[in-house]
């Protein structure tokens, strides 16, 4: 297995769920936090065996004597760890783990009360993953007041893409804050290439073995099969599966890019009918509709009367998918092609894979946020973009990240700063003076003025640092501090 990031930050001590669209490692991962249990009971529910077992309405002790009895694996409390593997496939299996859990809380607070609790009926730790979100499960995993912890797994980082590569030297100068001099322009075009397959492991773990791209168009095919799957489980009927599928196939010209949901890629449907398409296809995790918000300060609060903008999942499906991994093989500075959109793209898939992306919102948030059946899903962490207040406006910053108590304005492109005018209309407004910069230059540290002369100052760093910026936010503004 190839190390995650998110792996170390597994602990036995509360029940959680890992979301994420098929083929991102799951239950790799899964697997990979079981060898610190002394045994595991791993339950596929995509089977119609391991489903069974949920179909009677028993007491949730019981179910859990049938689990061990039928699996044939010995219970031992704290010691075992039972794995719900594709959770959202089996509703009987979310409301028996909804049932657990309560039993597991109401032994804690006999506990805390000081009432005598049998070491013998001590509960496993109970971990589910999931492909798809439900209304069942957004409440057992609800950010506020859930019983299960929501955790997101994305496609391979950057970083981790290293490891594949298995280059010691170049991982080591990537963790330096700042990178080496000597070491720019072999990272980049190692993320270049990271640009170019993407993050889905399958696809990792054949180039990390064979170094060729020819391999890897079955595979890139196969995973949008899986997805393709998925859709079934979570779409009302095959007339919105259809579309959901019909939907994805024009979905990667558009990635990174500001849509209008009406007749979307010359579709001949209308904004409700393509909005629930889309819905299906978030819940599926295979992309996200990110909504711009207005303001430069914290809460960022989306304002979803605005076009949205498209984030898929992987960079590499995008480019297999849209015929243009050719262009971007050839191409030195990813803003060259495509307007940058590409650059986006992996820019937002590396804030979302290093968490530095918005929390997930919960029910309570989502309120009168519902999806046009009328069911309220929680949605993974999401990504953040400015633009003015003013309707008419085009002025748009590319990303904005909160850090601290600041929301820190990211734009991806090249040029002087003072071209950068949608930057310094963000900079006017703000409470603060910082900024930062993607591109294909090195790490550099510019003081300089808005067009209306409020002084600020800009971290540029390479597109490769894109999943570090709040490593390099700490010193940098230490030093515009002085």
């Amino acid at each position: 297995m190839f190390p995650r990031h998110l792996s170390p930050t597994l602990t036995r001590t509360s029940p959680f769920c890992l979301f994420g669209a098929r083929g991102v490692g799951k239950t790799t991962v899964i697997r990979d936090f079981a060898g610190k249990f002394s045994n595991s009971i791993h339950l596929d529910l995509e089977t119609a065996s391991d489903r069974s077992i949920f179909n009677f309405e028993a007491p949730a002790m019981e179910t859990l004597k049938a689990i061990s009895f039928l699996k044939g694996i010995e219970l031992r409390g704290k010691g075992t760890l039972i794995i719900l593997d594709e959770l959202a496939r089996c509703p009987g299996a979310v409301r028996w783990a909804t049932a657990i859990m309560e039993e597991e809380l109401n032994r804690k607070n006999k506990e805390r009360q000081g009432t005598a609790v049998h070491a013998a009926s001590a509960i496993p730790l109970v971990v589910a993953t999931s492909s798809s979100m439900t209304e069942e499960l957004s409440r057992l995993a609800d950010p506020a007041d859930g019983l299960m912890q929501p955790l997101s797994l994305f496609p391979f980082s950057f970083g981790e893409f290293l490891a594949v590569m298995e280059d010691p030297a170049a991982m080591e100068a990537f963790d330096e804050v700042p990178v080496p001099y000597y070491a720019y322009e072999k990272l980049l075009n190692y993320f270049h290439l990271y640009t170019l397959i993407g993050g889905m492991p399958e696809i990792m773990s054949e180039y990390g073995l064979n170094r060729h791209l020819t391999g890897l168009r079955r595979l890139y095919e196969k995973i949008e099969e899986r997805i393709v799957g998925d859709l079934e489980g979570i779409t009302a009927g095959s007339k919105s599966r259809d579309l959901a599928m019909e939907l994805l196939q024009n979905t990667y010209p558009f990635a990174a890019t500001r849509i209008s949901l009406n007749r979307f890629g010359n579709m001949e449907k209308g904004s409700r009918e393509i909005g629930q398409a889309f819905h299906s296809l978030e819940r599926a995790f295979f992309l996200q509709l990110v909504h711009p918000g207005t303001s430069a300060t914290l809460p960022l609060i989306p304002d979803r009367s605005r076009f949205p903008r498209l984030q898929m999942l992987d960079t590499g499906l995008v480019n297999y998918f849209s015929g243009i991994q050719k262009p971007l093989f050839r191409s030195h500075d990813m803003n060259a092609i495509f307007e940058g959109q590409i650059a986006r793209q992996v820019v937002g898939q590396e804030l979302l894979s290093a968490g530095m992306a918005g929390r997930p919102q919960t029910a309570a948030e989502a309120g009168p946020e519902k999806n046009p059946s009328g069911a309220v899903y929680l949605a993974s962490p999401a990504l953040g973009f400015w633009t003015r207040a003013k309707t008419q406006s085009t002025a748009e910053v590319d990303f904005v990240i909160p850090f601290n108590d600041l929301l820190i304005p990211v734009v991806v492109r090249s040029g002087e700063p003072g071209r950068l005018r949608a930057l310094h209309q963000y900079v006017d407004i703000a409470p603060h003076a910082y900024a930062v910069r993607l591109y294909a230059g090195k790490l550099a540290v510019q003081q300089t003025h808005t067009l209306r002369g409020k002084k600020f100052f800009l971290l540029n760093l390479p597109y490769f640092l894109a999943g570090k910026i709040n490593d390099h936010l700490k010193g940098f503004i230490r030093l515009a501090n002085g």
